[in-house]
């Protein structure tokens, strides 16, 4: 569904309560655990930038593979 548009980056949040993890898992994006960040600065601009969600939701993520 994601493969043919031109993206480095595809991420968005959902609220903790509707547990869509597994959902956005199959397609390959990675679900961080309430409250986490991951580390997208060095690969967009060299420097750290922490991506992550707003209190009561859940940060989903997936790279364009080469």
């Amino acid at each position: 569904m994601y493969g043919h548009l031109d993206f480095m980056l595809l991420y968005g949040q959902f609220e903790i309560d509707r547990a869509l993890g597994p959902f956005y898992a199959r397609p390959g994006f990675t679900a961080l655990q309430p409250g986490r960040t991951t580390d997208v600065g060095f690969v967009l601009t060299g420097r750290p930038i922490g991506l992550g969600a707003g209190p009561g939701e859940q940060l989903f993520f997936r790279w364009k593979r080469s």
